[in-house]
């Protein structure tokens, strides 16, 4: 999968986990986003640009 901010291409280990996670390029805060009702199928992940709080 790549990074919205970098286009880089970032592993991902656990496909069920939603805890937000540093890009190991561009150290921008991800989360893996399920979108489960989406066109493309019963459910679509998706990277999202998380806002640090």
């Amino acid at each position: 999968m790549t990074c919205p901010a970098c286009d880089h291409y970032v592993t991902i280990e656990d496909w069920n986990d939603d805890e937000p996670f540093n890009c190991p390029n561009c150290n921008t805060l991800l989360k893996l986003v399920t979108d489960e009702g989406g066109y493309r199928g019963a459910s679509e992940k998706s990277l999202e640009i998380q806002e640090e709080d």
